[in-house]
């Protein structure tokens, strides 16, 4: 082999190999690129999902303050509530045994039970357990028919 001929030789095998090597880097490059573009895809999904986490969070912690602000609400009406009732409880203490009177009636206590537990008179027994059958509707025969008499 000449030297004209080696070097022929010498000059294809390197432009083989800067083609190779260009081939090689063009690929390279390729798959960096749709790296690259997958990168920042996930960028901007995750940027979505933070700014979705972020609205989510808001609005949960709006409806909160919301819900909160209506508990206080209800709870100054409920102890409003029990205020007058404490008032109304103490403007007319002889109304007392009436109050418990009727709740033992819807309770299912009967005249007689009135009489002993709250103090009542037969008459005034038998007229609020009488005002309770009529508000619960139910007719004197069946509570004559219940009793026996």
């Amino acid at each position: 082999m000449n030297m004209d001929s080696a070097m022929m030789y010498l000059a294809g095998v390197a432009l083989l190999l800067g083609l190779i090597t260009l081939t090689l880097g063009l690929v390279a490059l390729r798959r960096t690129r749709r790296i690259q573009s997958d990168v920042d895809e996930a960028r901007r999904e995750t940027r979505m999902l933070v700014n979705a986490l972020r609205n989510e969070t808001h609005a949960m912690g709006s409806g909160a303050i919301g819900v909160g602000q209506r508990l206080v609400e209800v709870e100054k009406r409920l102890n409003q509530t029990v205020e007058r009732q404490q008032e109304i409880e103490q403007r007319d203490p002889g109304a007392l045994p009436y109050n418990y009177a009727v709740r033992l009636v819807e309770m299912g206590a009967s005249s007689d039970d009135l009489v002993k537990n709250c103090g009542l008179a037969r008459a005034e027994a038998e007229l609020i357990t009488l005002v309770h059958r009529e508000v619960r509707g139910v007719s004197e025969e069946e509570h004559y028919e219940a009793v026996g008499a």
